[in-house]
């Protein structure tokens, strides 16, 4: 493409072998698992905080939605 610059050659990437180890994740299923803390106790904060945001959501999008329902 530009023949008066040198072309460098690739980087090679990694093996897996030499690639840093990464850290093991606790996966916690389920949809309680996203309300855990890291001892697995159930945080109620932001339990409540979710509700709220989602009661929140619901008084935006209802009068809409009854106006479409009614027609």
């Amino acid at each position: 493409m530009f023949p008066e610059r040198p072309r460098r050659p690739m980087p090679l990437l990694p093996t897996r072998s030499q690639r840093p180890p990464q850290k093991a994740q606790k996966s916690i299923s389920g949809f309680i698992g996203n309300f855990q803390d890291a001892e697995g106790n159930l945080d109620i904060s932001k339990l409540t905080t979710t509700g709220k945001q989602i009661m929140d959501l619901y008084n935006q999008v209802s009068p809409l939605m009854t106006r479409f329902i009614k027609k």
